[in-house]
């Protein structure tokens, strides 16, 4: 399944100069975010973990996030 860019499901902060997510690199166009608030709980993450696989449970958390899928809201 493709994910839908334009598809809002978290709303968060991203780390900028980070280069690490819970002691895994993070790969070339990749972010560190935290989760702070969920939109679809529903939703797969695009970089999942053994602890998380939905934004429902990615609250209060750090992840991978491919950058293309990052928007600014400012």
């Amino acid at each position: 399944m493709k994910a839908d860019p334009a598809h809002l499901v978290t709303l968060g902060r991203v780390y900028e100069g980070s280069t690490v997510v819970h002691s895994t690199p993070l790969l070339l166009g990749q972010v560190k975010v935290g989760a702070e608030e969920v939109i679809d709980a529903d939703a797969p993450v695009p970089v999942p973990t053994n602890e998380v696989s939905l934004v429902g449970q990615a609250i209060h958390t750090f992840l991978a996030w491919p950058t293309h899928l990052v928007k600014s809201l400012s």
